[in-house]
């Protein structure tokens, strides 16, 4: 069955990195690690530093996460876009050696182990916060075992967690990871543009590119964020190279520079990251098309003064209904097409764009003027299909 992945290297594999350069937090690229730290009264083998590293099982690379001789409250996150609403399932496999020996997948003597996964719809990065949504606790000794959790998000970032504890100090204490994914449930939308704190967005020239372009990316920050990276994903989930051009310091704001190409056509999906790719700094979507050339405009039998109630891809029938009870006095056109709105040789064509920020790419004035000269263009904020309805009862532009 096809995924809506929206993790970064959700397979917990190659390639890895040194978290801030330290050779002990060797993880998945994507991915940070943390564990709760030891405090002054504890045995030296209680809360230890685990040691992360890469591990090869069943003839692949996974996320190891190991305290011999000891024991750890630790894992790893990421945070991925997501929007208020919107249901998501995050599963993940994991497995787990517990033993006295060293010999591999042995139990003698093992210990609970104390897996879970879990998702925090706020955002934020505190694993022991009680706003997480948590898992049950499994015991997957010497075997894989997928581990399942929902939550609905309440923030347009959402961070996930992976989590081992175990009881008791063994000679063997490790902990393995892999194929981890997390996808929507049913009907669902993205955000076309996530700010992060600072004020960190991305500016993308051009705006709407055609396959085969080279793309500028500027990200804009009041902050001087740390281990930045520019991460794009294609329309086929695979990631296209990045080139950057340099960091510079412009009235108080922070430029980073990159470049990329666009080949395929669809929507590419660029992300502003720290860490390795866990933390998600600022988000853009953005859709690139294939050349095309424009018919010509068509002459009318008669002409007359349209306007063309334009609705977002988003809208349903509610959003159809209102529109059509408040465009009857005025006989006004709606449909759903922007070409549509745009097309013919007429004296005056007006575009009342409802929600554009709602469409893969904003819809704007300068969309309208590039492809269809000559259109008077109204972007309509409403947050209701009955807020839409009263508006256009009033319109009389």
């Amino acid at each position: 069955m096809a995924r809506t992945d929206l993790l970064l290297n959700g397979r917990l594999t190659e390639p890895h990195f040194e978290h801030r350069g330290n050779g002990k937090l060797r993880t998945a690229i994507g991915w940070s690690p943390w564990w709760a730290a030891a405090q002054a009264n504890d045995p030296h083998w209680k809360n230890k530093q685990p040691g992360f590293s890469l591990f090869t099982l069943d003839g692949q690379p996974v996320q190891q996460i190991s305290t011999p001789f000891g024991v750890h409250v630790g894992g790893l996150w990421q945070q991925v876009p997501s929007a208020p609403g919107n249901e998501y399932e995050l599963e993940v496999e994991g497995q787990a050696w517990s033993s006295e020996d060293t010999a591999p997948a042995s139990q003698l003597e093992a210990s609970d182990v104390n897996l879970q996964v879990g998702i925090d719809p706020t955002g934020g990065l505190d694993p022991f916060s009680p706003l997480i949504v948590w898992s049950k606790v499994a015991q997957p000794l010497s075997h894989w075992q997928t581990l399942r959790v929902t939550a609905v998000s309440e923030a347009n970032i959402l961070t996930v967690y992976l989590k081992s504890a175990p009881n008791l100090p063994k000679r063997q204490q490790a902990v393995f990871w892999r194929n981890a994914y997390l996808r929507p449930i049913g009907p669902y939308k993205r955000l076309l543009n996530i700010v992060g704190a600072g004020d960190t967005h991305i500016i993308l020239q051009p705006e709407r590119p055609q396959s085969g372009a080279r793309m500028e990316a500027v990200v804009s920050s009041t902050r001087s964020h740390e281990t930045v990276a520019l991460r794009v994903l294609q329309p086929d989930g695979e990631e296209t190279a990045v080139f950057p051009r340099g960091k510079t310091l412009d009235e108080g704001r922070t430029l980073w520079r990159y470049e990329f190409d666009v080949v395929q056509e669809g929507l590419y999906e660029v992300r502003f990251v720290g860490d390795g790719g866990a933390r998600l700094l600022a988000l853009r979507l953005l859709q690139v098309t294939r050349e095309v050339q424009l018919a010509p405009v068509g002459a009318a039998r008669d002409s007359y003064r349209r306007v063309y109630v334009l609705l977002p891809p988003t809208a349903d029938q509610k959003w159809f209904v209102a529109a059509a009870r408040g465009s009857f006095d005025g006989r006004f056109t709606i449909g759903f097409s922007a070409d549509d709105a745009g097309i013919g040789d007429l004296a005056q064509r007006q575009v009342l764009a409802v929600n554009p920020h709602h469409w893969p790419q904003v819809l704007t004035e300068a969309w309208f003027k590039q492809h269809y000269p000559g259109v008077r263009f109204t972007a309509v904020v409403a947050n209701a299909p009955e807020d839409l309805e009263a508006w256009l009862r009033e319109y009389n532009g």
